[in-house]
């Protein structure tokens, strides 16, 4: 693979356009350590007030978040066209919310968790750092998500 000089560069993002990616995505990825080894979980969240909100049930991710340790969550997208494409990282401090402080934005009908089930843990991350890139590909079905070709639905 060539490198050209002249080639397209990646693009550090702004805090502020961090946010407006994040406000328009819903999906992300959380990193977490569970005692010594790191996890990872798709979650559905939500920005507001300047932090990240997610639900979720007892187990590995609740316990590992508990324990107040630094996590990440990224989520990134593409354009319409997939010439482009971005990339969203916050690490912070997690910690559980009452309901009592829920922000009306989380009232959003069409935030949808992906499994359903009951998700009684309410957290929300407090951002030490968010940070951000963008960066143009040339538009190839190989930058589509992987697909299931499980002989389920052949």
């Amino acid at each position: 693979m060539e490198n050209s000089p002249s080639g397209p560069k990646t693009e550090v993002l702004p805090e502020e356009e961090c946010w407006k990616y994040l406000r328009s995505s819903y999906i992300g990825r959380l990193a977490v350590i569970n005692g010594t080894t790191p996890e990872i979980f798709p979650v559905n969240f939500v920005p507001a007030e300047g932090a990240l909100y997610f639900r979720t049930a007892p187990g590995t991710k609740l316990y590992s978040l508990l324990a107040g340790t630094l996590v990440a969550l990224e989520t990134d997208g593409l354009n319409a066209y997939s010439t482009e494409v971005w990339s969203v990282v916050v690490k912070g401090i997690p910690e559980p919310v009452a309901d009592g402080n829920v922000p009306l934005e989380l009232s959003d009908p069409d935030r949808e968790p992906w499994e359903s089930g009951l998700k009684e843990h309410l957290i929300r991350i407090n951002p030490t750092e968010v940070t951000g890139r963008r960066f143009y590909v040339q538009a190839r079905t190989r930058w589509w998500p992987p697909q299931d070709f499980s002989a389920d639905w052949i």
